[in-house]
């Protein structure tokens, strides 16, 4: 399945879909509780979670762009070098560290964004389009979806 954003093709990657819990609601998770430096380090401003858990399949090892939509929306565009890495390991799971200061705060904010969504039983898809202009590509379709509101934000 296809989609355009603003000119360009995506691809349909699939549709985001938490682990779920033994009585079928989204699994929640509180990594940051496991970070070994919790007593002397402050969590960022994302990093309290909840979070939830997901993967997308590890054969999307291309750069590009993408975009998350919710229920046939968009509601953020991205760069990576490699899209399973970017959502298996970075948005996917959230690492304990990645929830303090100096960590990955796009990740829990975007994980938590997920999991808020998928919890109100909303429907996110991923959609990929592969470019080695990816940084130009990105920026032209934040600009063209402004009038939007996005979850993209400079932290």
């Amino acid at each position: 399945m296809e989609r355009l954003f603003a000119d360009f093709t995506f691809v349909h990657i699939g549709r985001i879909m938490p682990e779920m819990d033994e009585t079928n609601g989204i699994r929640a998770y509180s990594p940051q509780t496991q970070y070994r430096k919790r007593t002397v380090q402050a969590l960022h401003a994302y990093g309290a979670g909840p979070f939830c858990r997901f993967r997308i399949p590890k054969q999307y090892g291309t750069e590009g762009v993408y975009v998350l939509t919710v229920e046939d929306d968009a509601v953020y565009v991205g760069e990576c070098q490699h899209l399973s890495k970017r959502y298996n390991v970075g948005y996917g799971q959230i690492s304990p560290r990645n929830c303090y200061q100096g960590g990955q705060s796009t990740n829990c904010r975007l994980n938590n964004l997920i999991y808020q969504a998928t919890k109100q039983l909303q429907r996110v898809d991923l959609w990929f389009l592969e470019t080695s202009d990816r940084l130009g590509v990105e920026r032209m379709l934040i600009q063209k979806l402004s009038t939007r509101r996005l979850w993209n934000r400079k932290d």
